[in-house]
């Protein structure tokens, strides 16, 4: 008879323990409209209120909602948390729970954060996750999984929102509304899949041997899983794209013995493939040549494997030089027969593969000039100074091509749009006397131009100021000059804060007279200039090509964002929300990028990315 008490007893514990209320929708029938709410950390704590939906248009269509107000004068952290014991019931965070969803309503984009509280005031750190859209309904997700199997995510009988955690602080009292906070099964690791396909590639046909792609016209292979094999292994869809899946993986063997492949010969560079997990802590990648005569033949065999840390739920774009596997021991690439890929946790790992190729270096044919007219300015006219730019009224200059300057001048036209030319260039001199060019007490914040080069191997531009009394006059001048890497045969958009001049020692910008520049090889480079401008503002901050498409992966991301352009990518500047400059990395030849947020914190970014055919600028969040 004990023994049956003690039984129902524990299973009584046990169902209390997760007697949790679920949803929270804060309907009169419903959970979360008659609870005690406490408003902490608010200045004078305004109560929340339930009321009905202000904006039952969008994906929110309840008829209540819970109405926050984050005063000005309130803590970043200010927030509202339920009653102990009484209102959401005490349960444990596992894996039936751990996924929160939230509907809110916000007019600025913060944080909104959650926590779970014991009954003793024991609590993990909240876990917060931005808006990304302002004033519409907008349903987020907080991943709670981290916290299954904590001591404080035990037994715990409170919930703590924070629906406008702002560190920077508020500029005014913010409304939020919040609505439909439910609780659901986390998907598992081993369960998570790309919702998205790899990326295209963009390699010419003839330059790639192709063993797995859409993208191109693919070798034969003989088995994508051997019988030696410790995988599972099928091909399934993921956005209308084949894709090979592996789960349970330890390692798997792909062989290609009619034809093998012959990387040497017809001069392959690189091995590429796209790989994404959800679960994998190193993966492996291994060529095997059995040099003419089989496996284990009287040859011998050559092979070299080499390991990687993925990017976890995301596409990790494998690019490996041939030289790696070289200098990891292989002696041969004219008989590839096997790529193996192994991975961690063994027999436990789940993989997915796509874009399985050998590429050799494309050869870029060298244009003499331009074919299309550099990127017509979207300024307004009324934040620019403009020295030559069919865009706006120019200014006076007084000569283009100085007498002192090393270069061959003229004026051509490039699709019916006016371009400065010059040829054998050493150094070239712009003069602007009458008048100067005064960009301090107008408000120029920057020096714009775009160049392009068949063969510039560095290019420098220097100003100079004569400081009001002319070349070396009794003020002394000041001057500064900065040098750019530029894309060879595309327009390259040079938006050059002055600041970066004054860093470099130019004291006065009230006064500018001259413009040089400058360029190596010396005495044979090539330069065509167009859309030359002082600017209050960075054009780089528009869409200086209003038809430019871009495509963005995962967005938000925990650590990397994938970014596919029609035209080629020139540039990418990530800023932070307060407008610094964190990177600035410049491409060549490609229609998609990678930016690693790795080390960032948690929060919204924008990254400027500059093609062939003008720029724009998106936000990212990192999660």
């Amino acid at each position: 008879m004990r023994k049956t008490f003690t039984l129902i007893f524990s299973v009584f514990i046990a169902t209390m323990l997760n007697a949790q209320v679920n949803p929270i929708d804060f309907e009169d029938a419903g959970h979360g409209a008659d609870w005690t709410w406490t408003v902490f950390e608010n200045d004078t704590n305004p109560a929340v209120e339930i009321i009905d939906n202000p904006d039952p248009s969008g994906i929110n269509t309840s008829s209540k909602v819970m109405k926050f107000t984050a005063l000005q004068a309130g803590q970043p952290w200010a927030g509202t948390e339920s009653m102990h014991g009484e209102d959401i019931g005490t349960f444990t965070i596992d894996e039936t729970n751990s996924t929160i969803t939230l509907m809110v309503w916000k007019s600025v984009i913060s944080d909104v954060g959650i926590k779970f509280v014991k009954p003793n005031g024991d609590a993990d750190v909240e876990i917060k996750v931005p808006n990304t859209v302002t004033n519409q309904w907008e349903e987020i997700t907080i991943d709670y999984s981290s916290r299954i199997g904590s001591p404080n995510a035990t037994g715990v009988d409170q919930i703590v929102i924070f629906p406008d955690f702002n560190l920077d602080g508020r500029t005014q009292d913010n409304i939020v509304y919040v609505d439909n906070i439910s609780f659901s099964a986390g998907q598992s690791q081993n369960e998570a899949a790309p919702m998205v396909a790899a990326p295209t590639p963009t390699e010419s046909e003839e330059n790639v041997i192709s063993l797995f792609s859409d993208a191109y016209t693919d070798v034969n292979v003989d088995t994508w899983n051997t019988t030696w094999s410790v995988a599972n292994y099928e091909e399934i869809m993921i956005d209308n794209n084949p894709t090979k899946k592996y789960t349970l993986l330890s390692f798997n063997g792909t062989e290609m013995t009619s034809p093998s492949v012959d990387a040497a010969t017809s001069e392959m560079i690189y091995f590429h493939l796209d790989v994404w997990s959800p679960n994998s802590t190193a993966f492996r990648v291994k060529l095997v040549d059995f040099k003419g005569d089989g496996y284990e033949g009287g040859n011998g065999d050559t092979e070299a494997e080499l390991s990687f840390t993925l990017n976890l739920n995301e596409w990790n774009s494998l690019t490996i030089p041939l030289q790696d596997f070289m200098d990891a021991g292989m002696t041969d690439f004219s008989d590839i027969n096997q790529f193996i890929f192994s991975s961690d946790p063994s027999g436990e790992s789940t993989i997915y593969i796509d874009n399985v190729y050998f590429g050799k270096e494309e050869i870029i044919e060298e244009e003499e000039e331009p074919m299309l007219a550099a990127p017509t300015p979207t300024l307004d006219a009324a934040d620019v100074i403009s020295l030559f730019s069919d865009a706006y009224t120019n200014v006076n200059v007084d000569t283009w091509n100085t007498t002192w300057s090393a270069a061959t001048y003229e004026e051509i036209m490039i699709e019916n749009n006016p371009t400065k030319k010059y040829a054998n260039l050493d150094f070239n001199g712009i003069e602007t006397t009458s008048p100067s060019v005064d960009a301090s007490s107008t408000g120029m914040m920057y020096f714009h131009l775009d160049v392009w080069s068949p063969n510039s191997t560095d290019f420098r531009i220097k100003l100079v100021d004569f400081k009001g009394d002319g070349y070396e006059g009794g003020n002394g001048d000041t001057e500064a000059e900065l040098s750019f890497t530029l894309n060879l045969n595309e327009w390259n958009s040079l938006d050059i804060p002055l600041q970066d001049f004054m860093d470099a020692g130019m004291t006065d910008m009230s006064d500018i007279n001259q413009i040089i520049f400058s360029s190596d090889p010396t005495g044979q480079s090539t330069i065509y200039l167009d859309n030359v401008y002082f600017a209050k503002v960075s054009s780089l901050e528009t869409n200086t090509y209003q038809n430019l498409r871009l495509t963005t992966y995962p967005n938000p991301s925990n650590a990397l964002w994938n970014i596919t352009a029609e035209s080629f990518i020139t540039k990418a500047e990530l800023y932070d929300v307060n407008g610094r400059k964190i990177f600035t990395k410049s491409y060549h030849n490609t229609n998609s990028i990678q930016l690693n947020g790795d080390q960032l914190s948690r929060g919204i970014y924008f990254a400027t990315i500059i093609s062939s055919h003008g720029s724009k600028t998106i936000k990212l969040i990192k999660k």
